[in-house]
């Protein structure tokens, strides 16, 4: 389609590339590394601790305004004792995972048995509420 003619200027000094970086000791590199996260301090714990025990009341008193109730309590375990039973272990038992959490636990530690109660908390949970709808549907409310 076209000739192409290039044309170097033979006065211009050639461009040679970077010299390769070759693999010989660096200088020392010194690491700062922060200081471990510490504990809020003792009253500011205890005063959460404490709103939520007063706040576990008034939620009680919501769900039984909402019209929860404890009578079917033994109807619900009557009917599907494992599923119900898994399923309130499980609550407690993520709660438990998360104490030894802020109290010891490291990340990893923590994330494979949260992943595990996580997934009893699901198949336990859905077998449940399948439970609670089916008597919900037959009027037992």
């Amino acid at each position: 389609m076209f000739d192409l003619d290039v044309a170097r200027d033979p006065a211009a000094p050639l461009a040679l590339p970077p010299a390769p970086e070759r693999y010989t000791s660096k200088p020392e590199i010194n690491h700062i590394f922060k200081a471990d996260a510490q504990s809020p301090p003792k009253i500011i714990s205890g005063v959460f601790m404490l709103a939520v025990l007063f706040t576990l009341p008034a939620l009680m008193g919501m769900w039984v305004g909402l019209g929860g109730n404890f009578d079917h309590v033994g109807k619900a375990f009557g009917a599907s004792p494992i599923a119900h039973g898994l399923f309130f272990g499980s609550v407690i038992a993520m709660e438990g995972v998360f104490f030894l959490y802020y109290y010891s636990w490291t990340l990893f530690q923590t994330l494979p048995v949260a992943g595990v109660v996580a997934i009893v908390a699901y198949v336990s949970g859905s077998r449940a509420l399948t439970e609670v709808q089916e008597r919900r549907i037959a009027g037992q409310r």
